[in-house]
């Protein structure tokens, strides 16, 4: 199945393509820094992934809640 990652160790992050260990520990120490990805085009903002790492990728990796202690959405307010 696709890699959750928020929750993907670097091991698991180098059976992507083009990611390869040291890619894989900055996606990890970034994810550690920053928090949580909300979404998979989040991961540009790791040095190394630009567009064409993103696309080799995208169909293999999921962004998940691993990590978050709160929800960053707010869920609808009950009607009275």
């Amino acid at each position: 199945g696709p890699i959750d990652v928020n929750l993907a160790d670097a091991a698991a992050l180098e059976t992507l393509p083009r990611i390869g260990p040291a890619l894989a520990r900055r996606i990890v120490l970034d994810r550690d820094a920053r928090g949580p990805f909300r979404s998979v085009d989040d991961l540009t903002r790791v040095r190394g992934v630009g567009p064409s790492t993103l696309a080799a990728i995208r169909a293999r990796v999921v962004v998940g809640t691993g990590g978050v202690r709160s929800r960053t959405a707010a869920a609808p307010a009950a009607s009275p």
